[in-house]
């Protein structure tokens, strides 16, 4: 045997025997030739006497590659509403398409509302976005795919009236239950006024209905209250279901009423339109919460000092 042959005999006895004797709380480590993948290198064997040393390493964890990501969770859900409530029902969080609970949603609005509920459409992995109007009505956009869908109907939404539309609420497809009770019901607030100039019978006064349980009801008390007063040939100017009407005049003389969700926000279209008019002056009147029971008669005469 060659003194090459005996001194690589020599180094694998050494491998093995630094092996056999390593301390128990090293058992984790073994001979290599240096680092591979998922290996660290933590020392080296001791040498001497013609035979080198060899390199130790473990097993490194933070190297291996990552576990593989769970499957996606895919929910759906279903939403009602109805146009005299305040709120949405939705009926999600389903592993499945058909598992979807639209019945159900559907039967827990009519639960509250008496009857008259919609189904307003189903969704998955992803959100709703109800978006509300001036006069308290919804209007729904899917917030999924970036959210085009949401963006459109928000726009479309706002470009019919002085201020932007409400983004009510944005509800995920995972939403177990949203059923609201019998206090979504919404109290409706109407506006007349007799059609037409001072020529026609128009006696600068504004009628409200309010506290109704509907529109068509506070639309129709409004204008036969003007009616009554008037003799006159009247016609609804304002409704709002869980919001304000604001009366205001422009310059000076035209008589005006609007109508938001809240009196902050019927100021500020009141102010809107004054603006948008290029009106010389913006007189803020009387302010009507829908949830006010009552008939109201409001002079812009008087209110203005004329």
């Amino acid at each position: 045997m060659t003194g090459f042959d005996m001194r690589r005999v020599m180094q694998m006895l050494a491998v093995l025997l630094a092996w056999t004797l390593w301390p128990a709380a090293a058992h984790a480590q073994y001979p290599c030739n240096g680092p591979g993948p998922g290996e660290r290198m933590v020392g080296m064997t001791q040498g001497g006497n013609g035979v080198a040393s060899i390199p130790l390493c473990v097993r490194d964890d933070s190297a291996a590659a990552p576990a593989p990501a769970p499957a996606p969770s895919n929910s759906y859900a279903a939403m009602a509403w109805h146009p005299d409530a305040a709120d949405v029902w939705v009926d999600g969080n389903y592993v499945g398409s058909n598992n979807v609970g639209e019945s159900e949603v559907l039967a827990a609005c009519n639960a509250v509302m008496g009857g008259g509920c919609t189904a307003a459409g189903t969704w998955w992995n992803s959100s709703m976005t109800v978006i509300r109007d001036r006069q308290g009505y919804f209007y729904k956009g899917w917030a999924g795919e970036g959210g085009a869908e949401r963006k459109q109907v928000l726009a479309e939404c706002s470009a019919k009236q002085l201020l932007p539309c409400e983004v009510f609420a944005t509800i995920r497809s995972s939403t177990n239950h949203r059923f609201p009770g019998a206090g979504v019901r919404k109290f409706f607030a109407a506006s007349a006024w007799v059609v037409g100039n001072a020529a026609d019978g128009y006696d600068g006064k504004l009628y409200v209905a309010s506290g109704y349980r509907n529109a068509d009801e506070a639309i129709a008390a409004a204008i036969k209250a003007c009616a009554d007063a008037t003799k006159h040939k009247c016609d609804s100017n304002a409704l709002t279901g869980n919001g304000f009407i604001q009366a205001y005049r422009m310059n000076g003389g035209d008589d005006s009423a609007t109508v938001e969700t809240s009196a902050k926000r019927a100021k500020a279209a009141a102010e809107a339109n004054c603006k948008k008019q290029k009106s010389k002056g913006c007189e803020l009147q009387a302010l009507f919460d829908s949830r006010t029971p009552g008939l109201f008669v409001h002079d812009f005469n008087a209110a203005g000092g004329g």
